[in-house]
């Protein structure tokens, strides 16, 4: 499973300028932009990449746009491509928090949790970036990949002393906690995502799993029903079939 999805805050300058007066017209490569935006936003990367190729013919130095390039690169599993337009990015960008944070959870999707340490500690530094909650959860997810779970669980909580409210970081604790093999305080981290954010397959699939573990089928075929009536054809979707014909 990729982990971006949960962590990227997904454009930089998301519709700049909508809030100014109308004194002109907009560009033709805002107007491409704005398209490309509205197909990530629909999940048709392969027509955002038309539009952002579009917009980058006519400024090719838009940090903005070359954020829309690199995250629909990355949706279509075109990594090295979408390395290169996020680098390209914070070049003309430095220090871009957003940016900082779509490079770490690119590389957690290329599985260098060491590269995404690094640009995730720069993105949750900047005290000026209001949304640190999202570059330390990506933080404690690459040392979970490390199997450095007491050094997950800080980053999990530092998240959530900035947002208690964000799910992700209440689904990514469950998880460590039950990789560590405390099930309990899993499901407990488990519910509070599940209330924060009800139709988040991963958080009704890793419940269906804490409860197997706990030997708790009734609660574990309720909640992998849950995934396959959320997502039938999804990879997720598939395997919460397998373990319900195992269980019923």
């Amino acid at each position: 499973m990729r982990f971006s999805s949960a962590v990227i805050l997904v454009l930089c300058g998301l519709l700049v300028g909508c809030a100014e007066p109308r004194q002109k017209a907009p560009q033709q490569e805002d107007v491409h932009y704005i398209l490309g935006v509205s197909y990530l936003h629909e999940g048709n990367a392969s027509r955002a990449l038309q539009e952002f190729h579009k917009a980058y013919e006519a400024d090719a130095h838009n940090p903005d746009v070359l954020v829309g390039l690199g995250r629909a690169y990355q949706l279509k599993g075109a990594y090295a491509d979408a390395e290169g337009y996020y680098l390209r990015a914070l070049k003309e960008r430095p220090d871009d928090s957003l940016i900082e944070n779509n490079l770490g959870a690119l590389y957690l999707d290329l599985q260098r949790p060491d590269d995404a340490i690094h640009y995730f500690n720069k993105a949750a530094s900047n005290l000026m970036f209001d949304r640190s909650e999202v570059p330390l959860t990506g933080l404690g997810y690459a040392h979970f990949q490390k199997r450095e779970y007491l050094e997950a669980i800080n980053a999990y909580r530092k998240a959530l002393a900035q947002n208690p409210r964000y799910d992700q970081a209440h689904l990514r604790l469950g998880e460590t906690y039950y990789a560590m093999g405390k099930t309990g305080r899993a499901l407990g981290e488990f519910h509070q995502a599940l209330k924060l954010n009800g139709n988040n397959i991963r958080t009704h699939f890793q419940l269906g799993l804490a409860y197997m573990k706990e030997n708790s089928s009734a609660e574990a075929v309720q909640y992998f029903r849950n995934v396959v009536r959320l997502a039938p054809s999804s990879e997720l979707g598939e395997q919460a079939e397998h373990y319900l014909e195992l269980l019923q």
